[in-house]
Parts: structure tokens; sequence; C-alpha cells
């Protein structure tokens, strides 16, 4: 399950990305059609609030498979090992209760946007329920990440593999970060080394 999750989520951070740069082009189109064309397309702070709002709940849990959500761990990492796994273990559950509160939310808000059949104010007359169900997926896949890490913990932790759920569940340090670059660096590195290796023959 947690294999599928990551490829989900991996996906949907890409997805995210995109959406964040969708809004710079719409913005930087809007600009330019209004200072020298003479046009707006009269939607644009509408449609880069829906971007906006599903490139931050899309991205949650490929930030969270990443690790790479910010937590203040100054005590965490100097807990012993048998401390340091409980200690991971409120704060998943904690982010369980929150993705269980966001997810619902979302998804009740969504389907009472459908019933009354809502639009917004744009020339688009967008159907409310669309970028809110957009919006709600990503805290439905949030939930199902968390959920899915807890698995993994729970089994892991039957096992006594306190360092397999450290590993699991702590958040990047520095040296991960460091080590992820270079590796990013060696990788582009690569190609063209064996481009210049070819021309050389």
């Amino acid at each position: 399950m947690l294999r599928l999750i990551t490829w989900l989520s991996r996906h949907a951070l890409a997805a995210a990305g995109f959406a964040y740069l969708a809004i710079t082009l719409l913005i930087c189109f809007d600009v330019i059609g209004r200072r020298l064309l003479g046009f707006s397309t009269g939607s644009t702070t509408e449609l880069t609030g829906y971007l906006m709002a599903a490139a931050m709940s899309w991205g949650l849990a490929g930030t969270l498979i990443e690790r790479a959500h910010v937590r203040i761990d100054v005590l965490v990492q100097k807990a012993p090992p048998g401390l340091r796994v409980w200690l991971h273990a409120i704060a998943i559950t904690a982010l369980l209760v929150f993705g269980l509160f966001m997810a619902w939310g979302a998804v009740h808000m969504t389907l009472e946007t459908y019933e009354f059949g809502a639009t917004d104010l744009s020339v688009w007359s967008i159907p409310l329920a669309i970028p809110q169900g957009i919006w709600a997926a990503g805290f439905a896949l949030l939930l199902l990440g968390v959920l899915a890490l807890i698995a993994r913990a729970a089994s892991l932790m039957l096992k006594r593999d306190y360092e397999g759920v450290d590993r699991l569940l702590v958040a990047r340090s520095y040296v991960d970060e460091a080590t992820e670059t270079l590796e990013a660096v060696g990788q582009g590195r690569a190609p063209a080394q064996a481009n210049n290796t070819t021309g050389t023959l």
C-alpha cells in the first residue's frame, strides 16, 4: 500500500509544481494583456486561486512521504531510540487527526456545494464543486499517506525495528538534503561526461 501511495503522492507533487507554473504564466499573460494589448481574461484571480488551493493540498502527501514537512525536533533528535519512536508515534497521530479533519471538512463542503449548484462569479461561471473537489482530493491523498505510514510503522514496531521506524518518520536533516543534492549533481554530470567521451571517440 505504501508503494502505491508513494507513487500517487509523487505524481501529485509533480502536478502541484505544474500548477504553480501555470499560476505564473496566467499572471504574466494577464499583465501583458492589460499593459500592451488592452484586454484581460477577467478571471485570473479566480483561476490562480483555484490552482493555488489545488497545488497546496496536492503537495501535502508527497511532502509527507519525502519527510520534508517542517518539524521542530531538537529534543527528538537527542532522545534515545526507544523514546524517539513514541515521539514519532505522537506526531503521526496528530497528523492523522489533522488529516481526518481536513479531508472530512473538504469533502463535506464539496458535496454541499454540488447539491446547491453554486458557481463562481467569474465570466466562466465555473461550478465550485470542481475546484473544491480537486482541493479535497489532495487532503484525501494526505490521509491515505498518513494511514500507509502508520501501517508500515506499526509493522516495524512489532518487529522491534526502532531504527527502521525512525528512518521512516524522522524529518529530513541537512545531511539528507546535502546527500540528495550531491546525488542529483552526480546524475546530471554523468550524461555530460558520457557525451564528452563519445565526442572524443
